[in-house]
């Protein structure tokens, strides 16, 4: 594990290295304005509030807020960056290779094997998809209740169960993504499931970007494949067209900011992207089936 570089806040850097590590599981609930850290670690998920959170890893870039957070695998080398102008909060939880690996154990064990359980017996740890979720379901609600009840507590038991609890919504919610994972038309598993990071990879770069005038290339440079790969596959996974799910992401906000705000349609049209006011009332008409005079909000 590298050094941090700590510039501004109160982020805590546990350990220098992971030969100074006791092999345990261990959480990070701290704030920074700027900070910047160079490295690798345990399997880990990130999550961040009240601000962001910038991670490069390799040629993929995530940007992590209340919205989302993130999973790593154990010795995956990133770069974290945070520069905001106010306190952004972490909460980021590890999960020691002996710890993984005695859970993963008891996931993939025979009913008899569970009722002779030798805790020396243990399996190598799950290969995790790395990628950006959106806050919902099991693993997020653990991430919020763990934020707001452990740094408080001084209860072992209730740490315990804590990451035991975490750990199984992780593996339940890979099994699922790598059941998505089977939409791509690829035969080789390593192949699918490398296809899917990357696809993820061009739909937060669209997520990030939506208001700019995309490319194709734009977005396939991000997710390190070929047009026409990107184009094949963005569809296999999400059902949609990059142009489709951009259109979707724009007129979104847009219902957002006509049933929440006074702004004028026009200007609504420019913030989230359209220089016409004719291509915005029809892609918005195509999604909401109304007009945008006529939308309000809750109708999608």
């Amino acid at each position: 594990m590298g050094k941090a570089k700590k510039v501004h806040g109160a982020l805590c850097t546990k350990v220098n290295c992971l030969s100074q590590l006791e092999m345990d599981n261990f959480i990070i609930h701290q704030q920074a304005r700027q900070y910047q850290w160079s490295g690798d670690c345990f399997l880990s998920v990130k999550s961040f509030y009240n601000g962001l959170a910038n991670y490069n890893v390799g040629y993929k870039d995530y940007c992590i807020n209340h919205d989302s957070f993130l999973v790593l695998n154990e010795c995956t080398k990133y770069h974290l960056t945070i520069d905001t102008a106010n306190e952004t909060e972490s909460f980021c939880v590890f999960f020691s290779p002996e710890f993984v690996s005695g859970v993963v154990s008891e996931h993939f064990s025979s009913d008899i094997q569970l009722l002779d359980f030798n805790p020396n017996t243990k399996q190598k740890g799950i290969h995790f998809l790395e990628r950006k979720y959106k806050h919902e379901g099991l693993v997020s609600s653990w991430l919020l209740e763990g934020k707001k009840r452990l740094s408080n507590s001084k209860s072992t038991l209730e740490h315990d169960e804590f990451y035991h609890q975490l750990l199984n919504a992780l593996i339940a919610q890979n099994g699922t993504a790598l059941k998505e994972a089977e939409k791509l038309s690829l035969k080789k598993k390593s192949t699918r499931v490398e296809i899917y990071q990357r696809i993820y990879c061009a739909r937060d770069f669209i997520d990030n970007n939506y208001r700019a005038n995309l490319a194709l290339s734009d977005i396939a440079r991000v997710a390190a494949l070929s047009e026409n790969h990107l184009l094949r596959c963005f569809k296999q996974v999400f059902g949609l067209s990059p142009f489709k799910y951009l259109s979707k992401l724009r007129i979104q906000e847009a219902c957002r900011q006509i049933g929440q705000t006074d702004k004028p349609i026009s200007e609504i049209a420019k913030e989230v992207g359209y220089s016409s006011m004719s291509n915005f009332s029809h892609y918005f008409k195509s999604v909401t089936g109304k007009a945008p005079s006529c939308y309000k909000l809750g109708d999608i």
